[in-house]
């Protein structure tokens, strides 16, 4: 019996969810003083915003990773399902999983090229299969590019607030507005810094349990089309190869049976020519025969001498 290869979807769905608890937790519990720290000055209500930002691009990624999870969730169990009912000998292991389970799409797949007795190429069809998980990752893989970038753009945004106060402050140096500004800026550059590497590092590890989890559930499938899926339409395929191995050498015996008849034939039509070429020898000779007879009967007839008159 296949083991299938264990996967760590709770676990890390278990900590994504509890991640993404404890900042809405945190947000909720401390919403009033990170309100009033951000917007101590002007260059701090840009800040709110720009954390705001970073934490919201990391919390769209977090909940499509989710998604991504209870998906490969309900394909383990649809795995497991069909490799109970195919070790149950089940004619139809898929007929009560969902249409658009991953191992059902295969096993149809399989069955279509069965059927039109074709090889099946499993390195193909684990190809389509990779590159179709591929195009479900498109989110996941934008959010952890530019989460990091998202962080840079902040603090390039809160420096350049920053020096704009400080050229204010060069032109009037006695307005403490502009000594605010540079504060707020620079304090504003370091929170979205480090809000932006935070919410990299635990993006990461979840982004890279994610990849491990679609690993494991390819894998998976790939063993259970190799021990369950294969060796039904396989086996179909060679008692098909073999019924017309079977008429294609009846075929040849009634085609060389035809080729003996027609060899028959010849020989038979030689012998009639070679009794037809003697026949015909025979009556040669006869006529030579009568011919010299006619011959001799016309000179004793004209008493005909062989010799030349005398002088």
């Amino acid at each position: 019996m296949l083991k299938l290869k264990k996967t760590r979807y709770f676990l890390t769905l278990m900590q994504m969810v509890t991640v993404l608890l404890l900042l809405v937790g945190l947000a909720v519990a401390y919403r009033g003083h990170a309100i009033a720290f951000f917007r101590t000055t002007q260059a701090g209500t840009l800040g709110l915003v720009l954390n705001s930002s970073i934490l919201l691009i990391f919390l769209l990624g977090l909940v499509r990773m989710i998604l991504i999870f209870l998906t490969y969730n309900r394909e383990q169990e649809a795995l497991q399902r069909f490799v109970k009912r195919a070790l149950e000998n089940s004619v139809n292991p898929a007929s009560t999983l969902p249409d658009n389970a991953l191992v059902v799409r295969r096993y149809h797949a399989v069955q279509t090229i069965s059927r039109q007795q074709a090889s099946v190429n499993q390195g193909a069809l684990a190809a389509t299969l990779v590159a179709g998980q591929q195009a479900q990752f498109t989110l996941v893989r934008f959010v952890n590019s530019i989460l990091i970038l998202s962080g840079v753009l902040g603090t390039v945004i809160s420096l350049a607030v920053a020096l704009m106060g400080a050229a204010g402050l060069m032109n009037s140096p006695d307005n403490m507005k502009n000594m605010w500004d540079i504060i707020g800026g620079m304090s504003n550059s370091l929170s979205t810094t480090v809000t932006a590497i935070v919410c990299y590092v635990f993006f990461a590890y979840f982004y890279l349990g994610l990849q491990d989890a679609r690993t494991q559930l390819l894998a998976n499938i790939e063993d259970v089309t190799s021990l369950y899926i294969l060796p039904r339409f396989q086996y179909n395929s060679e008692k098909s190869l073999q019924g017309e191995m079977t008429l294609l050498a009846a075929e040849l015996n009634k085609a060389a049976e035809g080729i003996t008849r027609v060899q028959d034939r010849f020989l038979q039509a030689g012998d009639r020519l070679q009794l037809a070429v003697d026949d015909l020898q025979a009556v040669i000779a006869q006529s030579g025969d009568s011919i010299l007879d006619i011959r001799k009967s016309v000179r004793e007839g004209f008493r005909l001498n062989q010799e030349g008159p005398k002088a």
